[in-house]
């Protein structure tokens, strides 16, 4: 049995005729060789950009995702495409993925917030459409849809637990915003009646875990009104200082 525990939404590369004769007569290469330019000229920054503009909702969805069994699929890979010429289900290492339809085009043009709500349409279709082929309970999955939603589609989350001050009189934690378009981190400290006297964003980095996580490596008071937040290579100090 796997686990399933992975989701993500994927822009694979579409051969452009055209594009890869160009490049051979240019370059005077082979098509293979045309077809590898291709991609890094013309597409690789396309699917880069797609990944990270929804990752916000695919991680959230992740973060909320309970444990799931199943016989032979521990990642499940939406792959976004403008024309369906093969609704076949690929499984793959345990890596199932579903062909669903999207105009880039379209979803580019969608505000923050309706980026969100495609995305997560997006998913919920390849989701759906694997849940018949796997004979899985939808159930689980449409839960944690509905959750999103309520949510406002607002992926905010507290890394590891408050941090006392040292004279006790101030709790301290980092909240992680994660947008489409960044990953902002804040340091927040309250009073010990819950009343919020600082919040400072102190980072802002690409909205992917490869990205941010860097910047996660230790919270740290240095006295009874300051304290940093240090990255896991430990090079890196970001100081913040409550007002007295």
């Amino acid at each position: 049995m796997k686990t399933l525990k992975e989701f993500v939404l994927d822009l694979p590369y579409i051969i452009n005729d055209a594009n890869i004769e160009s490049i051979m007569k240019i370059q005077k290469c082979d098509y293979n060789e045309a077809t590898k330019i291709d991609y890094e000229l013309n597409w690789k920054w396309k699917r880069r950009s797609f990944h990270l503009q929804t990752r916000c909702i695919t991680a959230m969805y992740e973060r909320l995702f309970g444990k799931y069994k199943t016989k032979d699929c521990r990642k499940v890979i939406i792959e976004c495409v403008e024309h369906i010429t093969d609704k076949k289900v690929v499984n793959d290492s345990d890596v199932c993925s579903v062909p669903i339809q999207l105009s880039l085009s379209e979803f580019s043009a969608k505000s923050e917030l309706e980026k969100k709500k495609a995305t997560l349409r997006l998913l919920m279709s390849g989701i759906e459409e694997l849940a018949v082929n796997k004979s899985w309970v939808v159930e689980p999955f449409k839960e944690v849809a509905l959750k999103i939603e309520e949510l406002g589609y607002v992926n905010e989350w507290t890394w590891k637990k408050p941090m006392k001050s040292p004279n006790k009189k101030y709790n301290a934690k980092v909240i992680c915003h994660h947008h489409v378009e960044s990953m902002d981190i804040y340091i927040s400290v309250s009073q010990r009646d819950g009343k919020q006297v600082l919040l400072e964003k102190v980072v802002s980095d690409q909205p992917d875990e490869f990205a941010y996580a860097r910047h996660l490596g230790e919270l740290k008071w240095l006295s009874d009104y300051e304290l940093v937040l240090i990255n896991k290579g430990g090079n890196e100090k970001l100081l913040v200082t409550i007002e007295q």
